[in-house]
């Protein structure tokens, strides 16, 4: 039996077995784990019909590059993991929505101020806290949000009087 026809066996054999584990939903790795056999197969597979044509260099090329891809693989999810587990994501409950009093605060205001001059200590805050001026995205979100509940909560009074 020559090595081609040997190498083709084998990658069925490793076909059928990870057909079976998907189907008995085997495995601790979970579908990271069993797209990784199933790409180590699909390899195996294609340097088996390679030998079995007798183009054993492009077989052992195709054999040596399918071993260093898997090798970064692994080490890439293994190094994933590890600095998952070292640094759990911070679950931050879903923050309620600003309330006026809030929006007043963060704008230096009195609750009930008037929209010229909600504008204004907008206008001032903004200018100071702009991303472009050295602030972050974060403030001045903030910042935009307040000023959009204060003059929301204006027009909704000018409306209902």
């Amino acid at each position: 039996m020559s090595l081609g026809v040997l190498a083709l066996l084998v990658s069925f054999g490793a076909a059928l077995w990870l057909l079976y584990r998907l189907a008995k939903g085997e495995g601790k790795g979970g579908e990271n784990r069993n797209m990784t056999i199933f790409k180590g197969v699909v390899w195996l597979g294609l340097v088996a019909a390679l030998f079995a044509a007798k183009l054993w260099p492009l077989a052992f090329m195709v054999l040596i590059a399918a071993g260093g891809v898997m090798g970064i693989e692994l080490w890439r999810d293994r190094a994933i993991r590890e600095d998952e587990s070292a640094h759990p994501p911070v679950n931050n409950p879903a923050r309620a929505a600003m309330t006026e009093r809030e929006a007043a605060e963060v704008l230096g205001l009195e609750e009930g101020a008037s929209a010229d001059e909600v504008r204004a200590a907008h206008k001032k805050l903004i200018g100071q806290i702009h991303p472009d001026k050295g602030g972050t995205d974060y403030l001045a979100s903030k910042i935009n949000e307040a000023r959009d509940l204060l003059l929301r909560r204006l027009e909704a009074e000018d409306c209902g009087d």
